[in-house]
C-alpha cells in the first residue's frame, strides 16, 4: 500500500489536494477499482477518519482517493488572484466540478469505474454531485451522514433560531453584504457568508438528499452513526437524524438501489467505530462488484 499526495487543479482553475492511497492489487476491468471521498465541511483530505477507512479499503483492493473539494477548511486559497474560498463561500452546486476534477485523475491512473462518496458535507454533494451530472465513470454512491436540507422541516427542528439566522442572512444579501460572515449556531455549528447560508437552505430545497437519490441510477449506500440519530441524545445532531428518517419512509428500493446500514455506537465522527464505518463501505462495495 503506497499514499501519495496529489494536486489537481478545477476547470474554474481552484486547485486542490488530497492522499491517494493506492491499493496493492488489480480488480476485474469492470469492477469498482477506485474510491473519491470528499471530507465534511469546514474539514479536509488529511482527517485520521478518513485515512483510516482509505487504509482498510486499499487493503482489500479499493484505491482510495480522500479529497479536498473546494470548500476545505472555514476559509482558504481560491484560483491565483481570486477570492478567498473555503466552506464559508462554498456552495453545493459547486462540487459536480470538484468530483469531475478528481474522477479524471483517477482514470489519467487507470481507474474507469469508481464510487464517489463523503462524509456529513461532503456526503451531500455526492449525491447532488451524480444526480446531476450522471457521471458514466460512476458506478456507485457512499453518502456517510448526510445531513436533510429542507427549509420548512429545519424550521420545525430549529424554530425561532432558525427563522431568525436565515431571515438575517437574506437581509445581508439584500442589503449588498453577501459576503458578511455569519455563526449562526444552527443547523450545526459552523462559519457561513449570508449568501452560502441562504443558498445552502434555501426555501426551494434545492439540495435535499432524499430528492436527488432517487435520481441516480447507480446503487447508493446511506450510512449513519447510531448517537448522531438519537432523539434528545448528548451526542444528536439533528439534520442527520431527519435525513435518515425522510429516506426510511421514502418509496426507495431498499435492497437493489438504495442501501441504508447504522453504524452502532457511533456518533457523527465515527469516533472508535472508525473500523466498522470501513467495514460496512467495503461489504457494500464487494456486493455492487
Amino acid at each position: 500500500m503506497k499514499v501519495e499526495i496529489v494536486h489537481k487543479v478545477t476547470s474554474d482553475s481552484i486547485p486542490l489536494a488530497g492522499a491517494y492511497i493506492e491499493a496493492n492489487e488489480e480488480l476485474p476491468k469492470k469492477a469498482i477499482s477506485a474510491v473519491i471521498f470528499l471530507h465534511g465541511d469546514g474539514g479536509n483530505f488529511y482527517s485520521p477518519l478518513y485515512l483510516s477507512i482509505g487504509k482498510t479499503l486499499a487493503k482489500n483492493g479499493i484505491t482510495f482517493l480522500s479529497a479536498n473539494r473546494r470548500g476545505h477548511d472555514i476559509i482558504s486559497h481560491g484560483a491565483s488572484g481570486g477570492p478567498p474560498r473555503g466552506y464559508a463561500f462554498e456552495s453545493v452546486s459547486e462540487a459536480p466540478i470538484d468530483y469531475e476534477a478528481w474522477i479524471s485523475l483517477l482514470k489519467d491512473r487507470g481507474h474507469n469505474f469508481v464510487a464517489i462518496g463523503g462524509h456529513s458535507g461532503g456526503a451531500v454533494r455526492a449525491i447532488y454531485s451524480q444526480a446531476l451530472g450522471d457521471f458514466p465513470e460512476v458506478k456507485a454512491v457512499l453518502a456517510i451522514s448526510p445531513g436533510e436540507y429542507n427549509h420548512n422541516l429545519l424550521r420545525q427542528l430549529h424554530r425561532d433560531d432558525f427563522t431568525f439566522a436565515f431571515e438575517h442572512a437574506m437581509l445581508e444579501v439584500s442589503s449588498g453584504r453577501p459576503d458578511t460572515l455569519l455563526k449562526p449556531g444552527v443547523p450545526w455549528s459552523s462559519t457561513w457568508t449570508a449568501k452560502a447560508f441562504t443558498d445552502c437552505f434555501n426555501p426551494d430545497n434545492r439540495y435535499q438528499v432524499s430528492v436527488h437519490a432517487k435520481s441516480i441510477d447507480v446503487p447508493v449506500l446511506f450510512t449513519f452513526g447510531e448517537l448522531e440519530t438519537e432523539f434528545g441524545g448528548d451526542q444528536e445532531l439533528p439534520v442527520c437524524g431527519l435525513a435518515m428518517r425522510t429516506i426510511e419512509k421514502g418509496n426507495f428500493d431498499f435492497g437493489k438501489k438504495l442501501t441504508l446500514k447504522v453504524v452502532t455506537g457511533a456518533n457523527h465522527s465515527y469516533f472508535g467505530r472508525e473500523n466498522d464505518l470501513a467495514r460496512t463501505i467495503l461489504e457494500f462495495i464487494k456486493v455492487v462488484n
